[in-house]
């Protein structure tokens, strides 16, 4: 009981910690001409009174699975939640009146979920140039990011099949490598922009909004408890998510080992604001890959 007890406080100080840093970030360097981003990206549960702000790649499928089954008193699981979206879609915040969304805002617990900018980004290859190849889509459209490396480059694969490709007509277009991917991520081409790996600073605006909770995708199992307890939620801990067992440290650094130094700068550069406001550290993330 002590060690559940001492574990919760823990949780609890982490909780006030991140919303503090928050906080003392947008006051030092918030933007008042930072556009709000589009409406469509926030999803609302009226029967909770819940705001939620989807971001890809942070477990948002897990929460989305969660928010669906708290609004309509289901236990689904993920694929039975996504069969069921038809005709019972999920709410979002363009969906309401100018001065609903002020109400919203202003009311509801607001939940914003962050990811290490480094695993987000690895997670975001691997899911959509490799582990599903009916998505094709993401190697066509993002073909150009070979671009980022000569032809003539070795380039180290990590540990991961990457050899399969997808003919669409009379073309073929390999999966893009992870190195040509962080190179282009780097850059400021709007082209090689895409929501799995923008940043979550400018998908939901951190300073613009008062979020009531901020979970990490590192530590969601634990957080959510206390998340259910934030937004007065009883009784319904059957839906909290599962603990998994996250990827290894071995697997991070092979796939980051073949990105230089200063490739991996750039992308510190480009994600400076997440790190800073949401409490991760870069030097930690790159602790023994060189």
């Amino acid at each position: 009981m002590l060690g559940t007890l001492d574990k919760r406080q823990s949780v609890e100080i982490t909780q006030f910690e991140r919303k503090a840093l928050l906080r003392k970030y947008c006051r030092e360097h918030f933007d008042k001409k930072t556009v709000f981003p589009p409406k469509s990206r926030f999803v609302v549960s009226e029967k909770y009174k819940l705001l939620y702000c989807q971001v890809f790649k942070t477990g948002s499928t897990t929460t989305l699975t969660i928010l669906h089954n708290l609004e309509h008193g289901e236990e689904r699981s993920t694929k039975e939640m996504r069969d069921k979206l038809d005709t019972l879609p999920f709410k979002r915040l363009n969906d309401y009146t100018n001065k609903e969304v002020r109400n919203i805002l202003e009311t509801y617990t607001k939940l914003l979920i962050t990811r290490n900018p480094l695993e987000r980004l690895a997670s975001a290859w691997r899911h959509k140039f490799v582990d599903v190849p009916l998505r094709f889509w993401f190697r066509k459209e993002y073909h150009s990011m070979l671009e980022t490396i000569s032809l003539n480059t070795s380039i180290p694969k990590p540990h991961i099949n990457t050899s399969n490709k997808k003919d669409i007509g009379n073309e073929t277009y390999p999966i893009v490598p992870f190195l040509a991917f962080i190179k282009a991520v780097g850059t400021n081409r709007t082209d090689w922009q895409n929501p799995h790996w923008e940043q979550i600073s400018d998908l939901c605006a951190p300073c613009q909004i008062a979020y009531d909770f901020i979970a990490h995708t590192e530590t969601l199992a634990e957080d959510f408890p206390l998340f259910f307890k934030t937004a007065r939620i009883t009784g319904k801990d059957n839906l909290l998510p599962d603990v998994r067992q996250r990827k290894s440290e071995k697997l991070f650094s092979d796939f980051y080992r073949p990105v230089s130094i200063e490739d991996l700068r750039r992308v510190k550069e480009k994600f400076k604001k997440d790190y800073d406001m949401f409490g991760y550290s870069f030097n930690d993330d790159i602790k023994g890959m060189f």
